[in-house]
């Protein structure tokens, strides 16, 4: 039962030292310009569904079932004093900034670009 398990031991999951595979549940896709920003599930916007986050590779990927493979290299990996590690990086026009929260993988992820800008939400768990 996972509530005996002590917090720590959960929270270790997801503060940077182990593997994960995070899954985009809800997304938001703005454009400079428009007055409305398109919002649904990630595949509605060409956002991958389940994201492989290796630290130690310093990669995050996308899993084969998405329809065009991605790999974007980490350049940063930061632990907050709240609890929170940070990802970032850059991939092409783009730049990135993840967050994972350390009691329950939550995840929330910013895409930047010139004229277009993402908003995922999602959860985490440790990759097998």
């Amino acid at each position: 039962m996972i509530s005996s398990l002590p917090l720590a031991s959960v929270a270790n999951d997801f503060d940077g030292s182990k593997p994960l595979v995070c899954a985009a549940i809800f997304s938001a896709e703005c454009n400079a310009g428009d007055q409305e920003c398109i919002t649904g599930a990630p595949w509605m916007i060409n956002i991958p569904v389940f994201m492989k986050v290796d630290f130690e590779a310093k990669k995050v990927t996308t899993t084969k079932q998405h329809e065009n493979p991605r790999t974007s290299t980490i350049s940063h990996v930061g632990k907050l004093t709240d609890g929170h590690t940070a990802i970032q990086g850059v991939d092409n026009a783009f730049v990135w900034s993840m967050l994972i929260t350390e009691e329950t993988g939550s995840m929330t992820l910013s895409i930047a670009g010139e004229d277009t800008g993402y908003l995922i939400f999602g959860a985490c768990l440790p990759a097998k």
